[in-house]
């Protein structure tokens, strides 16, 4: 997504902010004083998805009136997809530097040893919870229970209906991951996450402790499925889908947003509560923009833009703009500053602290760089090949996209490309952008490896969706399943007898807590799927099945109409790559990968660890 580097005069005025905004807020609160947090992010919705953005269609007065009550950060650059933008928030690092580098095939976890808000705030003595999406992993130690969240109330994966997420799972009545297990809920997504958070809000209301909130619906993402009836508007005004139902969700979160504002009031909480609302991404549909290129996936102004706006009643004054350049990076800093929370010792992230800036007693000035790229680069290609491809640089007034320069001060919809006509401003961004890319490209490429073997989460559950390139076929490039419609065509064409479905299988990248005899259980369809719908999807053919976990590989024969098998295999602590896959589903030779495979350890190593060192002496 985006960096900041930051020039001595940058340095120099953070240094002061700290300072001068303990004055602004009556120095370092005591803990019983210090603000609630609240984060609201959704996704896919972009900056022109707001009626207060110009939006002819849409009606969104309580974020309008949210927006105008604090600072608008009207020049807001966030990443081009969810994953990133997320890292980066919660980090106040580039998410290249975290681990995430894609939104699936395993390259969308965050490293644990990275300090997050959640950590942060904890630490501070703030409860702590998050409701909706995570999507920076979903097995130890990247899980939000992991990351410093007391609470939790998420969906699995990157959106509700992904392969990660409980199966069968969709925005009615969807069921939902908390610390004692999965729950079934009632309403729409959207609906239920909000209630969700106006009881967690409620419950802490006669805490002395403060409270920081994560609430990260899933809406407007796709599959974009709105509330029964409230698409009709939209499709009445001639609008088509998914275009009406994406607008429906959105005004959705409006009335929810509405809704938690109220309660606030009623609570009396509203001026000890700091509220931020914003976007992950540019607009995933784009239908308008306001004039600005692309849409969510790409490194145009269109595809990074989002709205972002913070309420502090008393403290942030309404109808306060800021039109230079901010970023996620910024919110980690700025929100600590503000809430009195001490950051980690040593620590220094890539964003600037916006505190003085957002309570009104300092402006920025231009001048700062951020960095974008998109990433998502094919399976294990070394990020070097695409270096050049898919990345932007932006001073404010000028963006650089590869031998692309435009003037956004003067073309904001980037219709005129003056790489050749200024061609020192270009030089100048190349040159920032490759000692940037050189910074964190050491780190890029290292994967987080999900735990095995740890007794804090004795069951792992594996999915497509975080599959790294198969080692068994060649070329296999980006493979990762990552829904479950994905999957349920593969197999209905698998159980319809088509000829043609394609061999896919791919690896994990993993790590073993111990050394250990591990039992691993391979299926085409979870164990929650319905039993219907095991026997007539995932009922495997004679064949074989096999895992190999490093140099080492078990195989044994398959009965026919099984759906699951389990196998037993000693694996060494440390990193393992691990591999399993069936032979006798797919027409000829071809392979087709285990969609979903658990593994925990079953007791101490079976068999000896022999390494043995083979070698031919020559003849004396």
């Amino acid at each position: 997504m985006i960096v900041v580097v930051r020039n001595m005069k940058w340095l120099a005025v953070g240094s002061l902010w700290g300072c001068v905004c303990a004055q602004v807020i009556g120095g370092v609160p005591e803990q019983a004083a210090r603000p609630n947090v609240i984060v609201i992010m959704t996704d896919d919705q972009g900056l022109g998805d707001l009626s207060s953005s110009g939006n002819p269609h849409l009606k969104t007065p309580h974020l309008d009136g949210l927006r105008a009550e604090g600072v608008d950060l009207a020049n807001f650059v966030a990443s081009p997809t969810c994953s990133a933008t997320r890292a980066a928030l919660l980090s106040g690092l580039h998410e290249f530097r975290c681990g995430v580098s894609h939104t699936h095939s395993g390259r969308s976890w965050i490293r644990p040893d990275v300090p997050l808000m959640p950590e942060i705030f904890g630490q501070a003595g703030y409860r702590t919870a998050i409701i909706g999406k995570w999507h920076l992993g979903d097995a130890l130690p990247c899980r939000p229970e992991d990351r410093g969240f007391h609470e939790l109330f998420i969906h699995g994966g990157g959106a509700i209906g992904q392969t990660p997420d409980r199966w069968g799972n969709s925005y009615e009545n969807p069921r939902v991951r908390t610390r004692e297990g999965w729950r079934l809920t009632k309403g729409h997504g959207t609906r239920v996450f909000f209630e969700e958070a106006e009881r967690f809000i409620k419950q802490r209301a006669a805490d002395e402790a403060p409270f920081y909130l994560h609430l990260a619906p899933n809406s407007p993402q796709a599959p974009q499925l709105a509330p029964l009836g409230s698409a009709a508007r939209f499709l009445e005004a001639g609008l088509a889908e998914p275009v009406a139902s994406f607008y429906a969700m959105i005004e959705e979160i409006d009335a929810c947003v509405g809704r938690l504002l109220g309660q606030l009031d009623a609570l009396g909480l509203a001026e000890r509560t700091i509220i931020v609302f914003m976007g992950d991404n540019g607009s995933a549909l784009a239908h308008w923009s306001g004039g600005l290129r692309g849409a969510k996936g790409s490194t145009d102004e269109g595809g990074v833009r989002v709205p972002c706006f913070i309420r502090w009643p008393g403290r942030i004054p309404a109808k306060r703009v800021v039109r230079e350049m901010t970023s996620p990076l910024d919110l980690l800093p700025s929100l600590a500053t503000l809430a009195g929370v001490a950051m980690p010792e040593g620590w220094r992230g890539d964003g600037i602290d916006l505190a003085d800036c957002m309570t009104g007693t300092a402006e920025l000035t231009a001048g700062r760089l951020l960095f974008t790229h998109l990433g998502r680069w094919p399976g294990d290609e070394t990020p070097e090949r695409h270096r050049a491809t898919n990345f932007a640089v932006r001073d404010g007034r000028w963006l650089l996209q590869g031998l692309e320069l435009f003037d956004l001060r003067a073309d904001p919809g980037q219709k005129v490309n003056g790489f050749e006509t200024f061609p020192d401003e270009a030089a100048r961004l190349l040159t920032a952008y490759g000692n940037w890319w050189e910074s964190v490209a050491p780190v890029v490429r290292q994967p987080v490896r999900p735990l095995i073997g740890d007794p804090r989460q004795p069951r792992v559950a594996l999915t497509a969706h975080d599959w790294w390139p198969s080692r068994e076929i060649d070329g296999e490039g980006d493979s990762g399943l990552v829904t479950q419609a994905e999957i349920r065509r593969r197999l209905e064409a698998l159980a319809a007898g088509t000829p043609a479905v394609a061999e896919i299988s791919g690896h994990w990248k993993l790590r073993a807590a111990r050394d250990g005899h591990y039992q691993v259980t391979l299926s085409l369809l979870p164990g929650e799927a319905s039993e219907t719908e095991r026997n007539r999807l995932s009922q495997l053919k004679a064949g074989t099945v096999h895992i190999r976990a490093g140099r080492r590989e078990v195989e044994m024969p398959l009965i026919r109409t099984a759906t699951s098998v389990t196998m037993g295999m000693d694996i060494n602590a440390g990193e393992v790559d691990l591999e399993a896959w069936f032979t006798g589903q797919l027409p000829g030779k071809g392979i087709l990968g285990a969609f979903f495979v658990s593994i925990e350890r079953a007791g101490d190593r079976r068999t000896p660890d022999i390494d043995l060192e083979i070698r031919t002496e020559p003849e004396k």
